[in-house]
């Protein structure tokens, strides 16, 4: 796949300049009804790098927790073309599950971040996230998982701390904290909810905090059905596809540094790459906002 010349932003104050789609890899391989193919997901990120997408994220638990090892496979191949650590952007998450129930304690941060780094590949990541608590206390307790990724970031292991979940106010805490760099929102920012707005995007603004929007797409099915039958109506009448909108309008907040999109196979990452290239004319924003905002 023909690499595009992408737009980069900042990520915060991390200084880590990524590209503003990145590769989301909860569904790599997926052949629908919980069924995966790991080798179209390797072919899948492959893709994804080809194009000059320059972030990747994943998580220990994403695919039954094989996103990881599907993502180390698929990195193997691209060091193999000559390709460069150091020109990618790499991000996972520390979640609780099966083989890691103390995942928010610092032991089990620790544990996790080293099982992370063997199954990605990698000696260091960019990007390490505490994903989906249900409670903050373990995390930032006095020897909580905070504190393991500050160490690993003295130590190099990883050059950002940040938090990947759903709850508004998790994000401002930790951002608030002043340790967590980045932060990862989902299906709270789009066409059909911008509740991301004053739940957590100008807090981390406040605080120079890099954000990343991902799940853009899933949040217009069923979150609103009737609104979403109503935008895709307006849409057709403009012969424009809702989802090709929905992602130039994610683009146009210049707060989110990227927007990660979950690609199952290589055709999604170029119907993307169409979605992306295309050209929104200005008249469409202003009769937007005037119908719908």
């Amino acid at each position: 796949m023909a690499a595009y010349n992408w737009e980069k932003r900042i990520l915060g104050r991390t200084g880590i300049e990524v590209t503003v789609l990145g590769i989301g890899s909860a569904w790599l391989g997926h052949q629908g009804q919980g069924e995966y193919d790991f080798d179209q997901g390797v072919e899948t990120l492959i893709a994804g790098l080809e194009t000059g997408i320059n972030l990747v994220d994943t998580s220990d638990n994403y695919i039954g927790g094989e996103s990881e090892g599907v993502v180390g496979r698929g990195l193997e191949q691209w060091w193999a073309q000559g390709n460069k650590r150091e020109d990618l952007i790499l991000s996972t998450k520390l979640s609780v599950y099966a083989h890691n129930p103390d995942a928010f304690s610092y032991d089990g941060a620790m544990f996790g971040l080293e099982q992370s780094l063997k199954r990605l590949r990698t000696d260091y990541l960019d990007i390490f996230l505490v994903h989906d608590p249900t409670d903050l206390t373990p995390v930032l307790a006095d020897h909580g998982a905070l504190a393991a990724l500050l160490k690993a970031k003295e130590e190099g292991t990883i050059r950002a701390i940040g938090l990947g979940c759903r709850p508004h106010e998790f994000h401002r805490t930790c951002i608030e904290t002043g340790a967590f760099d980045v932060s990862l929102t989902f299906r709270d920012y789009n066409l059909i909810d911008t509740t991301a707005e004053k739940g957590m995007l100008e807090t981390a603004a406040a605080h120079n905090v890099g954000v990343l929007n991902a799940s853009i797409n899933a949040a217009l099915d069923g979150q609103d059905s009737e609104r979403t039958r109503q935008l895709t109506e307006w849409c057709q009448a403009r012969d424009l596809e809702l989802a090709t909108l929905n992602l130039h309008f994610c683009l146009r907040d210049k707060r989110f540094a990227s927007i990660l999109i979950g690609y199952s196979r290589p055709v999604r990452v170029a119907q993307n790459m169409e979605a992306l290239t295309a050209e929104i004319d200005e008249a469409v924003w202003a009769e937007l906002a005037r119908d719908w905002m």
